[in-house]
């Protein structure tokens, strides 16, 4: 009989590895093996993790390889160049983390109300090599609580009711030239588009491959 593995072992992150590899040249979007290598790190912490404290409601490696990974490998042409991400609610670190893998001009910044959680995240950005990244430790109620990061190059969320945290006043959230991409309900997005924060403007929304019900909605400075 073969033993069973816990989630994490080192059978589960060689097929992870592999499945990821597959489904990203399958979607058109190659990716080479050192970033497969970096985000089966960042599966493998997430998967270890997620026995000790609740950091994602999937529970297949099918349902997070399609979910957490590959919804942010499709959306990766949407940034350009170099400059700060900032994430806001960063929690299991998707999107910004395989994001920011992608994208090595970025300098990551996580934004994170949990102390367990923010625990996490530093443990990834640490064995995934993300040296020009940080994670802050803040609850954030407005705009005025991030005034001391933005504005950015390019901001990013997932799960988060965003509303009141980019209300009231406060700096710009992106600079000129930047995006805001917001992982959305499709029903979400069409209503933040309607009433985006102060300063920016919806420009377009893009299909996520594993939920058909859920877009990323682009967003860039209004003036």
């Amino acid at each position: 009989m073969v033993p069973r593995e816990e989630p994490g072992g080192t059978r589960d992150v060689t097929a992870f590895g592999e499945n990821l590899l597959s489904a990203a040249r399958d979607a058109g979007r190659p990716l080479p093996a050192d970033v497969v290598a970096r985000m089966t790190t960042h599966y493998r912490l997430l998967r270890q993790w997620s026995q000790l404290t609740n950091l994602t409601g999937l529970r297949t490696p099918d349902a997070i390889l399609k979910r957490h990974f590959m919804e942010p490998i499709a959306a990766a042409d949407l940034l350009e160049g170099d400059g700060t991400l900032l994430d806001l609610g960063s929690g299991n670190g998707f999107p910004a983390i395989p994001l920011a893998i992608l994208h090595p001009g970025a300098r990551l910044v996580l934004v994170e109300a949990s102390e367990r959680k923010s625990a996490f995240l530093w443990t990834v950005l640490r064995e995934v090599g993300l040296k020009a990244a940080q994670v802050v430790t803040r609850r954030v109620c407005r705009r005025a609580d991030l005034a001391d990061f933005i504005p950015v190059r390019w901001f990013t969320f997932r799960g988060v009711k965003i509303a009141d945290p980019l209300s009231g006043p406060g700096p710009e959230i992106l600079i000129h030239g930047g995006r805001m991409l917001a992982f959305l309900t499709a029903d979400d997005a069409r209503n933040l588009a309607g009433h985006p924060p102060t300063g920016l403007r919806w420009t377009t929304s893009r299909p996520l491959p594993a939920s058909p019900k859920d877009v990323v909605a682009v967003f860039e400075p209004s003036r």
